[in-house]
């Protein structure tokens, strides 16, 4: 099926892993991107945020001082379509229908599961196996516009990063990408969101954030592993687990005996963990 006519897209993204893919898979289907909305740093973020230098000639980053500010740089860009990919803000419904098409966003789940902020990291928490990758359109609330395009992908045990769970969801949205479009155009609505009861998929609290050692090597393997994918939290740090009398953040573990001269081997409440990679808090 031939892609949608060639558009001016904008993008709204946040970093530097989602950005430049997001760009470079629309230009590679004959689409413009004019300009990239970004975010500006606060003052806890603990990488760096998008910065023009992540961004190929001949397209824009505006970054907004607030978010009541992006539906004034969208209308001055005067874009076709926006589509948006994990920005850290909710976008007002000024912006979000500021595009001629509209806006759409990719969320990292099979929506209604796992609305919200930390979709994978519940993902993680709760044992799936598999994600969904949705494409909807972008309404006032959050995450439950119409669908357009969805897709499932696996959630193996060896990713153990939100860049490794992003780079795996870039690639199967890319692959929506000229489905969705092609929807926008045709002024296509979608399909409304499942009637089955979503979930709501918010930061980690601190009632995850300590590590009990007497709790099943399995189960503080998926701690860490849930907290590793899910990335910065702005308010609660984790998972921190107390080691002779040290307090660490735990990078990563395994169930297994790692080589010899690798890992600690911790007790748990039924049998050995290794950590393999930690930071010291104290």
């Amino acid at each position: 099926m031939a892609d949608a006519p060639s558009l001016r897209v904008a993008v709204v993204a946040a970093l530097p892993q989602t950005a430049p893919p997001l760009v470079d898979a629309l230009r590679a289907r004959g689409h413009r991107v004019p300009v990239v909305i970004g975010f500006r740093r606060p003052a806890d973020w603990p990488g760096h945020v998008l910065g023009e230098h992540d961004l190929p000639p001949g397209v824009d980053l505006a970054v907004p001082s607030r978010p009541e500010s992006v539906a004034a740089l969208l209308r001055a860009y005067a874009p076709d379509a926006a589509v948006s990919y994990g920005y850290p803000r909710k976008l007002p419904a000024d912006a979000v229908s500021a595009p001629r098409l509209g806006t759409v966003n990719c969320h990292p789940s099979d929506l209604p599961s796992y609305r919200g902020p930390n979709p994978v990291g519940w993902a993680v928490r709760n044992g799936e196996r598999t994600i969904g990758v949705t494409w909807h359109r972008m309404d006032a609330e959050l995450d439950t516009g119409s669908v357009l395009a969805r897709t499932t992908i696996p959630l193996d045990d060896a990713v153990w990063s939100f860049t490794g769970v992003n780079s795996r969801v870039l690639e199967a949205a890319s692959a929506m990408l000229p489905q969705v479009l092609r929807r926008l155009v045709r002024g296509d609505a979608g399909e409304p969101q499942s009637q089955r009861e979503g979930s709501w998929a918010g930061f980690f609290g601190k009632d995850y954030a300590t590590v009990d050692w007497s709790a099943p090597a399995a189960q503080v393997h998926t701690q860490v592993r849930a907290w590793n994918i899910a990335g910065h939290h702005p308010r609660v740090e984790g998972p921190v687990a107390v080691i002779d009398g040290t307090r660490w953040r735990l990078r990563r573990t395994a169930l297994t005996q790692p080589p010899p001269g690798t890992g600690r081997r911790i007790a748990c409440g039924d049998g050995d963990l290794w950590v393999l990679a930690a930071d010291a808090l104290d």
